[in-house]
């Protein structure tokens, strides 16, 4: 049996996350928060499963909670919803920016609450099965000795397997959202590679069956590469990023 998902209540009104904690204890482990920073510490060290979220508290507001976490690689998947007693247009508009996933109006209503913590906590547990997966096979990838990455039509680092961060001398992280061409291929070859992928992300030409450049480590070596590049996309066809995946090949030199 599964150990109970945890959800994190953040009010600065005791009686507020003590009501929510009663509609909600009967099904999940509740966790309080009464301050936002009380909140970033509570999500690092208690590991909730979702978070109800107060929008006007003194010391630092929801949305700004909720910026930290969804900009953050850690917990950008962890859902977030915002209880507020606002009920405008732009302050719905200003939670969408900062990444919450979902809206409460107070006073909260028992069932819509129940219903919006079920239906969230359904899709992060897909999520997770996705991601567990997806972690599975870059395992596969790491034994195997490739340097594996997924960067977008913009050419930003999305995700990097361990051995691609111990090849390269970077931490688990330290990658992620930088520009794969700016952060780790000789000058000389930026122009031309990113003029390759642009034009194969725009449907102008196929990409060769490898390619071989070198990239260059943390420490500002350089490490000669093949690499088999594979187009990503959509359901509906759209080239959304694309699979760079490399093998040493300075010991067949």
């Amino acid at each position: 049996m599964r150990d109970r998902d945890k959800v994190l209540i953040v009010d600065d009104e005791q009686a507020i996350v003590e009501l929510m904690g009663l509609y909600l204890k009967s099904d999940y482990e509740v966790i309080p928060a009464y301050s936002g920073q009380e909140a970033l510490d509570k999500v690092k060290a208690e590991k909730p499963d979702i978070i109800l979220l107060d929008v006007m508290m003194p010391d630092m507001n929801g949305y700004e909670v909720c910026r930290i976490l969804k900009t953050s690689v850690e917990t950008q998947f962890l859902p977030v919803v915002m209880v507020t007693a606002l009920s405008g247009k732009d302050d719905r508009i200003k939670g969408i920016e900062v990444g919450a996933d979902e809206f409460l109006g107070k006073p909260v209503n028992r069932l819509e609450l129940v219903t919006r913590v079920r239906s969230l906590l359904r899709i992060k547990h897909l999520q997770d099965k996705i991601l567990a997966e997806r972690n599975e096979a870059m395992n596969y990838l790491d034994i195997a000795g490739f340097i594996v990455f997924v960067i977008d039509s913009k050419m930003k680092i999305h995700l990097v397997n361990t051995k691609g961060n111990d090849i390269l001398g970077y931490g688990e992280f330290e990658l992620i959202g930088n520009d794969f061409i700016k952060s780790l291929v000789p000058d000389k070859l930026e122009d031309e590679l990113r003029g390759m992928f642009d034009k194969a992300l725009d449907k102008q030409l196929e990409l060769p069956e490898f390619t071989e450049h070198p990239v260059i480590t943390k420490d500002g070596n350089e490490i000669p590469m093949r690499w088999y590049d594979v187009i990503l996309k959509d359901n509906e066809g759209n080239a959304t990023g694309i699979l760079r995946s490399g093998e040493d090949i300075s010991k067949f030199k």
